[in-house]
């Protein structure tokens, strides 16, 4: 089943969610992607945009919730490091593919034998089309295509057969202008999962913000277990979210609220 087949929200409401208060801060968990989410979507995931104050609000926000607080996102942890310098925070990366626990301690899959290869293949690909971009993520490879979208089906379907060639143990995922390689059985609900059996999340309600298909998984654990999902943007696609949000800019003053309430 696909994720439009299984959503049940065409349409997530209301465009402003209620934030939370101060007395229910000690019993929420929050999970927010990045890009998308957090930071303005670049032409390239390089050229992305940190506003100055964002690491400080995460930072107070955090300590606010009690310490439950991590980022669910498709990129690496060291990239996510260097993005918010100085600030570290529990993060699931690659899609949960790594994991860094609020006491530092680091999971992860380990690398795919089949990646090189497949990488050496989406490299060659993308050397032959212009407006794609190829990101490595170590476990994992994402190819761009926003600066040439009439590419995408090509894409997904380069990835595809690659993968169902030569690729036990990955799966493709397909995003906002975007198909990734990465280890199957993993995605941002086990993610989730993962963090609300760890201090300080245990035993908390999860609150998860994210804006793509990759998010859907978290927005379906959060529902399931008698949370909050909230997707970022507004588009036709169904989606599992119960509420809704305008856009990075919104996400970024909501969360700066709660962190001074």
């Amino acid at each position: 089943m696909t994720i439009a087949e299984s959503a049940k929200h065409p349409e997530a409401v209301p465009e402003l969610p209620e934030p939370l208060s101060s007395a229910d801060l000690d019993n929420w968990a929050l999970f927010l992607d990045v890009d998308g989410t957090l930071l303005d979507i670049a032409a390239s995931p390089e050229a992305v945009v940190v506003p100055p104050d964002l690491p400080d609000v995460l930072a107070r926000l955090r300590e606010r919730l009690g310490g439950a607080l991590a980022l669910v996102t498709g990129r690496e942890i060291a990239v996510i490091d260097r993005l918010l310098v100085p600030l570290k925070l529990p993060i699931a990366g690659v899609h949960g593919a790594e994991l860094r626990l609020p006491d530092g301690t680091m999971k992860g899959t380990i690398v795919n034998p089949a990646m090189p290869r497949i990488l050496a293949a989406l490299e060659a690909f993308v050397a032959g089309n212009e407006g794609l971009l190829l990101e490595n993520k170590g476990r994992a490879a994402a190819v761009h295509y926003r600066l040439n979208p009439a590419l995408g089906e090509d894409v997904e379907a380069f990835a595809r057969e690659l993968v169902e060639t030569d690729g036990e143990g990955l799966e493709i995922q397909p995003g906002k202008m975007v198909v990734e390689v990465r280890p199957a059985k993993v995605d941002k609900g086990r993610a989730v999962s993962a963090f609300l059996e760890e201090d300080p999340y245990l035993g908390r309600v999860p609150l998860v913000i994210g804006d793509d298909w990759t998010d859907e998984p978290a927005f379906r654990t959060a529902n399931a277990r008698g949370g909050r999902s909230i997707r970022v943007g507004r588009d036709k696609r169904a989606t599992e979210a119960n509420e809704s949000i305008a856009d990075p800019d919104a996400v970024r003053q909501w969360l700066a609220r709660m962190a001074r309430t």
